[in-house]
């Protein structure tokens, strides 16, 4: 074994850095093998299946393809998604802007959260259900019907997401960037907003699922109009080939949206990134 010498210079330690996430290219990419064998296994036992059961309970995957295109071949059934869409994007854009201005608010004065954090905490107790026959009964038009459960639904997420965000910010950045006497604006588009940029999508991308769960609900329950007033029709008419391809419509709007807020995420938290190994 080799002798240490007293003039030989001790290595500096090596620093341990954690290993960069793996970039996400798409949809396709980022699902392993694993995932893609579990779907081809649903879609082989709903076809058996659809062989051995009534065609109303499990139709054969070839009907719902041909429904789907069906679907979105016909004039009426593409409005009615696109006005659904327009729903659930319009309604989580101004609960947004009001649940987030009042969640920023509260952070900085602690008297408005203790006036605002009870009714909100007094909100989760009411299932949506609950707010969409209120709905019906306080509101006229479907419009102001879909925009009142929807942000009564999902302010909760965008209050607390944006006032922990405000909360979350260190002490010393507060007092680095007040030292320069900003303005309002300046402290807000300077500080606060890149700030909470992480707070902002995390609350889009889980509210995105519930808006748009929420807005069919409430087409559903009490509209004449968009996707879940057809919904409602295959209900009724004993179509599940016509269920399942609205459903399909609906889901592939949502994970449209929250693979393109993912993509946001990347580019806008890029500097988040760890480094590479040395």
């Amino acid at each position: 074994m080799a002798e240490l010498s007293l003039h030989d210079e001790p290595q500096p330690a090596r620093r341990w850095v954690p290993r960069r996430a793996p970039v996400r290219r798409g949809p396709v990419s980022a699902l392993p093998l694993e995932s893609w064998i579990a779907f081809a296994a649903v879609l082989a036992a709903w076809e058996i299946a659809s062989h051995f059961l009534p065609p109303f309970l499990f139709p054969s995957l070839a009907t719902v393809a041909a429904t789907l295109v069906e679907t979105l071949q016909s004039p009426g059934s593409v409005e009615a998604i696109a006005l659904t869409y327009a729903r659930i994007l319009v309604s989580l854009a101004l609960t947004f802007a009001i649940a987030g201005g009042l969640g920023i608010w509260a952070a900085v004065h602690p008297g408005v959260d203790r006036a605002i954090a009870p009714l909100v905490q007094l909100k989760q107790g009411v299932p949506a259900v609950c707010w969409a026959i209120f709905a019906i009964i306080w509101f006229k038009g479907m419009e102001p019907r879909v925009f009142f459960v929807v942000a009564v639904s999902t302010f909760p997420t965008f209050f607390y997401q944006l006032r922990d965000g405000v909360r979350g910010i260190p002490a010393d950045l507060w007092s680095m960037v007040r030292a320069w006497r900003p303005s309002r604006w300046h402290l807000l588009r300077k500080l606060l907003l890149p700030s909470l940029v992480p707070s902002m999508l995390v609350a889009w991308r889980i509210n995105l699922g519930n808006g748009a769960r929420i807005t069919v609900t409430a087409e559903l329950l009490a509209g004449v109009s968009g996707i879940g007033h057809f919904l409602r029709e295959s209900q009724e008419q004993f179509r599940m080939d016509a269920a399942i391809a609205w459903t399909v419509v609906m889901a592939v709007f949502v994970l449209s949206i929250d693979f393109g807020m993912g993509r946001l995420e990347r580019r806008l938290l890029a500097w988040r990134q760890n480094p590479k190994p040395n």
